[in-house]
C-alpha cells in the first residue's frame, strides 16, 4: 500500500484498476486454488503458476499484479510490478490461448467506449503511465504489455475507430 500512496493512488483507484498483491510466500495461489477447488495444473495453464523441483509456486509472488483484460473487461492474463530488487522489474504472465500480447493493449476495456467516442487512442508506455493518464482524464489511454506497439495493436484500435480501412504496414 505505502507504494501505491506514494504513486498517488488511493484506494477507490486500485479497485478501478483491479490492483492486487501476490505476497512474497511462493505457495499462497497454490492454497488458494486449492480451498476452492482449483488444481495448480489450471494455474500453470493460466501462468499464474509454475513447476519447479516438483511443486508449484506462485510466478508473480511479492509483486503488485494487474489484471489484463480484453475489450470486454474479461482478465485474460496478469503482470506483476516487482517490489524489491529480486527478478525483472515486470513479469507478464506467458501467452495462452486467451493471451496473445500481440492483441491485447492495457486499458483497453476502460478506453473503449471513450475511444469509439471521441475516435482518438493515446499510446503509452506502461501500466502505471495508462493508470495516470486515465486518472488525470485522458480516458482514451492504452499500453502495449511489454511488446512493442505492432500491426495488430492497430486492427483492435481500428475496430474500435470504426475505421473500415485496413493497415497496409
Amino acid at each position: 500500500l505505502a507504494y501505491l500512496r506514494k504513486r498517488g493512488l488511493t484506494e477507490e483507484s486500485v479497485a478501478r484498476f483491479g490492483l492486487g498483491y501476490a505476497p512474497p510466500k511462493g505457495d499462497g495461489l497454490v492454497a488458494f486454488l486449492a480451498r476452492h477447488g482449483g488444481a495448480p495444473e489450471e494455474g500453470v495453464r493460466a501462468g499464474v503458476l509454475a513447476e519447479r523441483h516438483g511443486r508449484f509456486v506462485d510466478r508473480l509472488r511479492h509483486r503488485l499484479t494487474f489484471h489484463i483484460k480484453d475489450a470486454f473487461g474479461r482478465v485474460v492474463a496478469f503482470t506483476g510490478r516487482a517490489l524489491g530488487e529480486d527478478g525483472p522489474k515486470y513479469l507478464n504472465t506467458p501467452e495462452t490461448p486467451l493471451y496473445k500480447k500481440s492483441q491485447v493493449l492495457y486499458g483497453i476495456d476502460l478506453a473503449r467506449r471513450e475511444i469509439a467516442r471521441r475516435k482518438q487512442a493515446v499510446i503509452v508506455e506502461g501500466y502505471t503511465d495508462v493508470m495516470a493518464c486515465h486518472l488525470s482524464g485522458v480516458e482514451t489511454a492504452v499500453a502495449t504489455c511489454g511488446t512493442a506497439f505492432g500491426e495488430e495493436h492497430i486492427r483492435v484500435l481500428r475496430r474500435l475507430l470504426m475505421d473500415a480501412s485496413t493497415f497496409d504496414g
